[in-house]
């Protein structure tokens, strides 16, 4: 498993899961609300913060094409251009958002959606790249980024396996040495039925020199936690400041306090993992003492009687001879007088001084 560079910190094998809080169009378009979101997911743990750099006339053809969005019975249309067009963060915005994050010791870093937008990104210094599912084709764009010889990270959405390996096989000749894939369902929001977290040891065992995570896009912690319990090394996660926010993503996204659940559960989760352990741990070693059963005499045993079963019994504590050993005890001689109910050790077959 790859261990990779990315910013100030490493993903992969033996680190903490990267948690990046993915602000998407979750700003509104709005440069101020996107420095505010930046602040709340630096406050609730997040480790990274991504934004997406687009507009309207660097993703689509067919700008005047009518989709629909958010949750059931509260569903709104329009054109897909006029939203990219109204979601978009402005270029110009983009530094000093970029400046907040790192002032708040928060790694920041963007989907490039054309080529221009490899460029302008590049020049602010951002510590690797995203490709979105969307884009796993778009030869262009992966030559591009590879030959930058930064950290790629990319979804797996949408896309068969030989796809997503043509890309893996088409970054890795153009350059690229530390990658990322993650898990994905592209559906907004994701169901549950369809996770198929089991993907993600899948993919390790497929790409062992890749770190593998999870962009997460159904509702609550659920996923990502798996994800963690089985082996992710990241997890994305759309994130806003109120889930009943006008807009296409805030209904799915997690919100300040849930995104803190999944940091918290996350760090949780991989204490509880630990390594591989079969024995006493250290907060049991009481519980052991006190509460496992000894060989306790059931009667009084008087010094120099050999011992037979009828003498014995079995309670607790458990700091005397086990009494899986009774056969070894049967037929000694206690060195002193024994009274009933008392715990067996070995030092009471020895000799009276």
């Amino acid at each position: 498993m790859a261990r990779i560079k990315f910013g100030d910190r490493h993903i992969g094998e033996g680190e903490p899961c990267y948690l990046v809080a993915e602000i998407g169009a979750n700003h509104d378009g709005d440069p101020e609300k996107c420095l505010e979101l930046v602040r709340l997911a630096a406050a609730a743990g997040a480790d990274a913060v991504k934004l997406q750099t687009y507009t309207a006339a660097e993703l689509v053809a067919d700008p005047q094409r009518v989709i629909t969005w958010g949750p059931e019975e509260q569903e709104r249309s329009e054109t897909i251009g006029g939203l990219f067009d109204r979601l978009a963060l402005p270029r110009k915005a983009h530094a000093a958002i970029f400046a907040e994050a790192k002032r708040l010791g928060v790694t920041i870093f963007s989907t490039p959606f054309s080529l221009d937008g490899i460029g302008f990104l590049a020049g602010l210094g951002v510590p690797g790249w995203k490709i979105a599912s969307s884009d796993i084709q778009y030869g262009g764009m992966l030559d591009a980024l590879a030959a930058t010889g930064q950290p790629v990270i990319m979804s797996t959405g949408k896309h068969t396996l030989a796809e997503v390996d043509a890309a893996v096989s088409r970054l890795r000749r153009g350059g690229c040495r530390e990658l990322v894939l993650l898990h994905c369902i592209a559906q907004y929001p994701a169901p549950m039925d369809e996770m198929n977290l089991r993907s993600i040891p899948a993919l390790q065992g497929i790409y062992p020199d890749a770190a593998v995570g999870l962009s997460d896009h159904s509702i609550g912690v659920t996923a990502g936690l798996g994800a963690v319990a089985l082996g992710a090394r990241m997890i994305e996660k759309h994130f806003t400041y109120n889930k009943a926010a006008d807009g296409p993503d805030h209904w799915f996204s997690a919100d300040p306090a849930e995104f803190a659940a999944l940091v918290r559960g996350t760090r949780e989760m991989e204490a509880a993992l630990g390594g591989v352990r079969l024995g006493v741990t250290e907060s049991e070693i009481a519980e052991r003492r006190n509460a496992v059963r000894s060989l306790v005499t059931a009667r009084p045993i008087k010094a120099g009687q050999p011992v037979t079963a009828e003498d014995l019994t079995a309670l607790r504590p458990g700091w005397g001879v086990n009494p899986m050993q009774m056969e070894s005890v049967l037929g000694l001689a206690p060195g002193r007088d024994l009274p009933a109910g008392q715990v067996l050790t070995w030092d009471d077959f020895k000799p009276a001084p």
